[in-house]
């Protein structure tokens, strides 16, 4: 059923491109995930935008934390980090496995992310750093993926219902509530070191926290009214 309702909205996708580009318009179709070259651009202009963002609230990031997902802000945000050469460091918590050996069963390789920021670097008409210099800065953690894609694990439910109680900011069980679990974790740990600031890039996906039952059962469970 969803490869054939993929099908369906393939179709429908390329069937309004054709269209709009008839009328004289540029059509692009971004695929799931937002993997586009113009999509990890724009991330870059995000990773921008929070410096900008942080530096008019007067605080020095330490880190940022995201979901690393299909990979499409993990490369904007360390473009956006080489091309500035901020001391900030990008700490990426995975929802799908990322490989880089022969063999690994993986979802994205490592090096497809390298490559994707040398293409950032290249469309921007800069030249892009050696991938060795790329590499040492991609950070993954992969212990927060749970059971599987799309599949709430326990440590994201809880950091959903965490946030949502102290903030009112909803996070989402596939993406977003499996990346603040790990922050979370690594706030706890000592991994990141006390007095460090620190921005979590909220990438949507809170939608997603009411398509299943089950997930928005054991938040409403876990708040206690009077």
């Amino acid at each position: 059923m969803v490869n054939e309702g993929n099908k369906i909205i393939t179709s429908s996708m390329e069937g309004r491109q054709a269209e709009l580009e008839a009328e004289g318009h540029r059509a692009i179709i971004v695929r799931a995930g937002g993997a586009h070259p113009l999509a990890f651009v724009a991330h870059a202009l995000t990773f921008l935008e929070m410096l900008e963002q942080s530096k008019n609230a007067g605080v020095e990031l330490d880190y940022i934390y995201h979901t690393a997902g299909t990979g499409t802000a993990l490369p904007g945000m360390l473009a956006g980090k080489l091309l500035t050469r901020s001391p900030v460091k990008i700490r990426s918590i995975t929802i799908n496995a990322y490989g880089d050996k022969a063999g690994d069963v993986s979802f994205i390789g490592i090096q497809t992310i390298v490559d994707r920021v040398k293409g950032i670097f290249e469309r921007l008409e800069v030249l892009p750093p050696s991938d060795d210099v790329i590499r040492a800065e991609i950070n993954l953690d992969q212990g927060f993926i749970g059971e599987d894609y799309g599949v709430p694990s326990t440590e994201s439910i809880s950091a959903i219902q965490e946030l949502a109680r102290a903030e009112g900011i909803f996070l989402g069980p596939v993406y977003t509530g499996k990346g603040f679990a790990g922050l979370l974790h690594h706030v706890r740990s000592g991994k990141v070191p006390m007095g460090s600031n620190v921005a979590f890039l909220h990438t949507g996906d809170a939608a997603n926290l009411f398509e299943s039952s089950a997930v928005v059962g054991e938040i409403v469970d876990g708040i206690k009214t009077d």
